[in-house]
């Protein structure tokens, strides 16, 4: 029997159930009870919407239910389609409507979340999280229809074939695996959001860290701000402090998460004090102990203004702590999920990873790459040269959205490099402990030439002379392979079709894969690393300039003549006073679509010329390598935006590079003739000259494969997408998008033609693996965008991070990679993403994590380089020299050490870096 009088509960009530409230008030439910500030809430209880269905609607519902044929989605949709009718246009028992109409009339004003509440979406073999509609910031007068609006959710196409598949019984609401609850929340006008996490889930020791940001926690979720890190001790003690550039925050306003740009002033302000640190840490041990486990927190603060001062704003509010009084509001807690993961006693380090992957990484395109690296560059070409002990050796793991390498993998195959290779960015890959055993490490000589040897046999295409030769006339097959593709229209092809597609393009890039494992892994690295080696020993060139200037001004190198062309656009721009006056006139260049970009260069007809070729040309690349982000040619608006950001500048980059070509040319005949007065100097310039030859061929062919690569990247993304949209127009992800945030054994095992497949994996039906791969594809959406901004440790080992120490001479000096010679004197510029980089000043020195080849447009502009990873081959280091940049390459914590606007030396001789007083 019913019990009529509790169909609404304050969830401040005791021995609350989940039978009665659902898994998602029930939680909510026991901190209250318990005495933490959660914001008011009530919940609309299963033995309400129980009562309402049986009351009135159970037998048609049940009707309904009997004539569906579940073997048909069409059936299905059109059944669960009448059910949701029938409940949203059906009125409410006098006695039901009556007790939560009074509830709501008692509330105080403002706008309500009313979520819905399932009893099994906590459960453990449940899948119904995230399936269920929620509301958020709802007027008073619209709660009680969007409960309604809750409820007609329970009849969702996959809600209902979930539980036909289960046996659970679509009305039999007593069970304790059925019913809904809907929780009603009061929404928090949040001044300052963020988490805290009761033991560090970076080292996993009792430290409490705390990350917040102004307005409400959205900002921080979508990855739009990167928030103020705090490590405290349990004595509150606070061990760090990391305050991050907050420009933008999202607050609530007439019932809507408004975004709003944060004045400049208080962008790099503390978001939360000393005591309220302290008062966080308190309520998170209080919690901890409460539920007996480490926990995750997430908790918002508003602020109340001293009726005296009527002028505080919102995140100036730390800054007048004597005028205003604060509430800290629990929004939820759970346990911390990631400690004591990954023990698999392996050495796993970021710092290889990030010349592959240079921003956080999907999961499909960790496998779209990853099984290439590992299958083509380590096993087979392993194999091939005779390395036993990596042929099949785990060589990936992705953590935290960042991919790391197996150090043992990289450490054996540096072992079959002469000791004067093993160079300082080599050995940047691995802990400063590890770093001279390395160094030390025996070099395995007759090894290495007995792999020359099997590569001439087994892999012809493998040796030197071949390598560049082998890898242009595939990137030619390629691209017209290319220009087939895109004539073929994706949206006319079956599914089977579009596989075959995939997999006709996939098969023609594992040549690429062959080939890099040549050029990139051994020739690029041992001939640059000869010629630098000799240029010190028998030229004293220990500024590296010789070096620079023998490697700068090469001939077809894509990225510089994509720079290039970046510059004439610029200049064409600059020419024409009319159409750079509206480029200067749109802030937000991402706001224009396809058709306002065409009205705009359309207005210089050479402009738009020139466009419209930099497009065909390089509209496959895009600002990251990630293939989650569009590409150029799907986002016209960027190149525009690079254009005026280089508007702004007077530079010729084409007048550059035909001074850097000249200047190539002139080193080259003063270290020719410096060599030969050496002693046997006629034979060591001959040898010197042929290794040149390849160093350089090999420079821009490691620069040119990024740009196939692109192309490559580009048509698989494409097709992806499709396949994303397919897969959200039968409701198996909720947007094309998602389709990157699965892997790619769960992507298709959705377009297998085998029954096999398509009823079951890993043991689960269809139905059980898409409801539940909704629910994980939101974790890993949170993950990648908590981390997109943000570098993890540098090493990972049994589910423990750590970063080696930074490395310091004095107090102002920091230690790091000599990359690109010169020193440069000016003003910081951190940049942690792609979109601050219009932030820009000229001869600013440019602080990064890393590099991709779509950033060096801008590096006319720039006076210095620091980034935190890479060597002297890395992407950033070749452009630096290219252009004449100084760069130190391999400084820890880089992005967190400097300050914008801070005054620095790069010393890229030395590979130093200085504070100035």
């Amino acid at each position: 029997m019913v019990d009529k009088d509790k169909y609404v509960v304050d969830l401040k009530e005791k021995d609350l159930s989940i039978e009665k409230i659902g898994g998602k008030a029930l939680n909510l439910a026991k901190m209250s009870a318990a005495g933490f500030n959660i914001p008011p809430a009530f919940t609309v209880s299963v033995d309400a919407y129980d009562f309402f269905i049986k009351k009135e609607l159970e037998a048609k519902i049940s009707e309904i239910l009997r004539i569906i044929d579940f073997t048909h989605e069409d059936s299905i949709s059109q059944g669960c389609s009448a059910i949701r009718s029938m409940i949203k246009s059906q009125e409410l028992p006098q006695d039901l409507f009556l007790e939560i109409t009074r509830k709501i009339s008692d509330l105080p004003d403002g706008y309500y979340a009313v979520r819905s509440s399932a009893v099994a979406e906590d459960l453990a073999d449940a899948s119904f999280a995230g399936q269920l509609d929620s509301f958020l910031n709802i007027k008073k007068d619209d709660i009680l229809e969007n409960i309604i609006q809750c409820w007609a959710s329970y009849w969702t196409d996959r809600a209902v074939k979930y539980r036909h598949d289960s046996s659970i019984g679509h009305l039999d609401t007593e069970l304790s695996s059925a019913g809904l609850a809907v929780l009603v929340q009061k929404m928090v006008n949040a001044d300052i959001s963020g988490v805290t996490f009761t033991a560090n889930p970076v080292n996993g020791t009792d430290q409490v860290v705390i990350e917040s940001s102004w307005g409400l926690g959205e900002a921080i979720a979508s990855g739009i701000v990167t928030p103020d890190i705090f490590v405290l001790g349990r004595d509150g003690k606070i061990l760090e402090k990391n305050i991050k550039t907050k420009n933008k925050g999202y607050f609530l306003a007439n019932g809507q998460n408004t975004l709003i740009t944060i004045d400049e002033e208080d962008r790099e302000k503390t978001s939360l004090n000393d005591d309220v640190l302290k008062m966080l840490l308190q309520i998170g041990v209080e919690l901890e102990d409460f539920f007996g486990v480490s926990q995750d927190i997430e908790w918002a603060i508003e602020y109340r203004k001293d009726e005296s001062d009527q002028d505080v704003d919102k995140y100036k509010m730390l800054n007048n702590p004597e005028k205003t009084s604060l509430k800290i509001y629990i929004l939820q807690s759970r346990p911390v999920t990631t400690l004591n993961e990954d023990k698999d006693d392996i050495l796993w380090t970021r710092a290889y990873g990030d010349e592959y992957w240079a921003d956080a990484t999907t999961p499909l395109f960790y496998d779209v790459m990853g099984k290439m690296l590992t299958d083509y560059v380590n096993h087979e070409g392993a194999r091939i040269m005779g390395y036993k002990e990596i042929t099949d050796t785990e060589l990936l793991k992705l953590h935290k959205s960042r991919v790391y390498f197996n150090s043992w993998v990289l450490e054996k195959a540096f072992s079959y490099y002469p000791k004067f290779a093993r160079s300082k960015e080599l050995l940047n890959y691995y802990p400063l402990e590890d770093q001279k055993r390395i160094s030390e490490y025996p070099s395995l000589m007759h090894k290495a030439l007995i792999s020359q040897v099997l590569v001439a046999i087994r892999d012809p295409d493998g040796m030197m002379h071949r390598t560049d030769k082998a890898y242009r006339k595939w990137a030619q097959g390629f691209m017209e392979k290319c220009e087939d593709f895109d004539k073929t229209d994706l949206d006319t092809l079956c599914d089977e079709e579009l596989l075959e597609l995939y997999d006709d393009i996939e098969n023609s890039g594992i040549k690429h894969y062959q080939l890099i494992r040549y050029g990139m892994v051994s020739h690029s690295i041992a001939t640059n690393l000869m010629i630098k080696n000799w240029l010190v020993k028998w030229l004293d060139d220990e500024d590296g300039s010789l070096y620079a200037g023998l490697i700068s001004g090469l001939d077809d190198n894509k990225t510089v003549e994509m720079n290039i062309k970046f510059s004439d656009l610029a200049i064409t721009s600059r020419e024409d006073p009319a159409l750079l006056g509206k480029m200067n006139a749109i802030e937000d260049m991402s706001l224009l679509d396809e058709s306002k970009i065409d009205e705009m260069i359309s207005s210089n007809p050479d402009f738009k010329r020139q466009f419209d070729q930099f497009i065909a040309d390089y509209g496959h690349r895009s600002n990251t390598r990630e293939i989650l982000y569009p590409r150029w040619r799907e986002d016209k608006a960027y190149v525009l935006e690079v254009i005026k950001l280089l508007s702004s500048s007077d530079l010729d980059l084409r007048k550059n590079e035909s001074e850097s070509r000249a200047n190539r040319f002139k080193t080259e005949k003063e270290v020719s003739s410096r060599i030969k007065k050496l002693r046997g100097g006629f034979f060591k310039e001959k040898t010197f000259k042929v290794v040149l030859n390849l160093a350089q061929t090999y420079l821009t062919f490691r620069e040119n494969q990024r740009f196939y690569l692109d192309h490559l990247l580009f048509r698989q993304r494409l097709m992806l997408r499709d396949m994303g949209r397919r897969l959200a127009e039968k409701q198996i992800i909720d947007d094309v998008d998602d389709v990157f945030f699965l892997y790619e054994k769960e992507l298709f095992s959705f377009f297998d033609t085998s029954d096999l497949q398509k009823t079951e994996l890993n043991g689960n039906t269809l139905s059980e693996n898409i409801l539940s791969l909704q629910e994980e594809i939101l974790k890993r959406k949170k993950e990648f965008y908590r981390y997109k901004s943000s570098l993890p440790p540098k090493f990972l080992k049994n589910g423990i991070e750590f970063d080696d120490t930074v490395t310091e001479y004095d107090q102002n000096a920091i230690y790091g990679a000599a990359a690109s010679p010169g020193i440069f004197t000016g003003k910081a510029r951190v940049v942690e993403s792609i979109e601050e980089l219009s932030q820009m000043e000229d001869d600013e020195i440019l602080i990064t994590s890393n590099t991709d080849p779509a950033w060096t447009a801008v590096f006319s502009k720039v006076g210095g380089l620091i980034t935190e990873t890479g060597g002297i081959l890395s992407h950033g280091a070749v452009i630096s020299r290219e252009y004449r940049i100084p760069a130190v390459t391999a400084v820890k914590g880089a992005t967190t050490l400097f300050k914008t606007g801070e005054k620095l030396v790069v010393d890229g001789n030395e590979g130093v870096v200085y504070k100035k007083e």
